[in-house]
């Protein structure tokens, strides 16, 4: 009987399942690849199927911040052990123009030792010539290690180490877990068996479908753009950082944008994703995966070019593409990385801030997991305990990426 099998092979269970293995416990790790036929798909999607994601310190809760920190220090190592490069450090400006707003960033900076510049947008991002904002705002900077991620890199890359640590990946998607000889026995849709002595689900939106009782996450659908960039303008976003911009947009509370990466078929994207004001709650599985797996991702299109076209108004855009995503919101607005009554853990629930602290959300996840042990002297352990019950999330700016 393996010591561990985590349940989800997104960014926190693929973290997860390194942690373990490392740390030497006998792991394996379950999760469906990413569909290779969306529409004719029947199992659980995620949303880690992108090559470009914000990562950055800076934040308006602390509790973020922290988890941003420890993830980004780890990433040197998992591209050492993994010999995979995930990490683009361009730096992030956080553009908005609220006192209060940028206020608390600043404290919440201070707090962590997080150095930052503050000004005149168009003076914090003169490096950038091509990006054009209104000129009330202010720019908040970051500078690298801040900048964006490959999430599929991020995941092979987890992967890659685990399986060097010695634990196992099995692409397959769990459909029951139940009680068995001191551990748990876990049903997978292909038919196979797995046993453990300890379970740790972190199956993202569809975590629900595997738990005795619901825990209070809603599920809101979000709609990213992916505009390409031509070769020739390349070198004019040479120097652009990750963006999170508050703008003040009928639709939209916020959006954040990350600089031009190269995606699987060789070609480089632009990507402009935000909170959709008009977004309902999605309220069950068979909704979360007609969001999945519709083409237009429901008209969200408009918006997001419109914005992004404002913000680059002389890059030559092309090949205009939306793609669907699922965000878990929790109760707290934190991560569920908690211990349930019937032994099983938990973590999951990223708010859309996840990607880029998912390594320390592992990391924390597959201690509890294995131990039962939560020694922590910056993050209070209550702050990240699973609630039951029902979620309705509050209207306002998410900022996620």
């Amino acid at each position: 009987m393996l010591d561990v099998a985590v349940v989800g092979m997104g960014l926190i269970g693929s973290a997860a399942l390194r942690h373990a293995a490392v740390g030497g416990a006998s792991a394996v790790g379950i999760g469906p690849p990413e569909p290779s036929d969306w529409p004719a798909h029947q199992g659980p999607f995620a949303s880690h199927y992108d090559s470009g994601r914000i990562t950055r310190r800076l934040d308006a809760r602390r509790e973020w911040a922290v988890l941003a920190t420890r993830a980004i220090e780890q990433y040197p190592t998992i591209a050492d052990q993994s010999g995979i490069e995930f990490h683009r450090p361009c730096g992030l400006a956080f553009v908005r123009d609220d006192e209060p707003g940028l206020a608390n960033l600043a404290s919440v900076a201070a707090s962590i030792g997080l150095p930052i510049d503050v000004g005149p947008v168009a003076e914090a991002l003169a490096d950038v010539p091509a990006l054009s904002f209104p000129d009330r705002y202010t720019a908040v900077r970051e500078a690298p290690p801040a900048g964006a991620i490959d999430p599929r890199l991020m995941i092979e890359a987890q992967h890659r180490a685990a399986k060097r640590a010695g634990a196992l990946v099995a692409r397959d998607t769990v459909i029951a877990i139940r009680p068995a000889d001191g551990g748990y026995e876990l049903l997978t849709a292909a038919g196979r068996t797995h046993q453990a002595r300890q379970v740790l689900i972190a199956a993202g939106a569809y975590a629900n479908r595997l738990l005795p009782e619901p825990l209070a996450m809603s599920v809101r659908p979000e709609a990213v753009l992916l505009a390409e960039v031509a070769d020739g303008d390349l070198g004019r976003l040479g120097s652009m950082p990750s963006i999170i911009y508050l703008l003040d947009h009928d639709e939209l509370d916020d959006v954040y944008v990350v600089p031009p990466m190269r995606y699987p078929d060789g070609r480089h994207y632009v990507k402009i994703g935000g909170s959709n004001r008009r977004a309902a709650v999605l309220g069950d599985e068979p909704a979360m995966n007609q969001w999945m797996q519709q083409d237009h991702a429901d008209g969200r299109l408009p918006p997001l070019r419109e914005v992004l076209t404002a913000l680059l108004p002389d890059v030559a855009l092309s090949g205009w593409t939306t793609k669907p995503c699922l965000i878990g919101d929790t109760a707290s607005g934190l991560p569920y990385i908690d211990r349930l009554d019937n032994g099983c853990t938990v973590a999951f629930g990223g708010n859309g801030h996840a990607a880029k602290s998912a390594d320390a959300i592992g990391s924390l996840a597959a201690e509890l997991a294995l131990n039962d042990r939560w020694d922590d002297d910056e993050l209070d352990r209550t702050a990240f305990i699973a609630r039951l019950g029902v979620h309705q999330p509050s209207a306002g700016s998410r900022h996620g990426n």
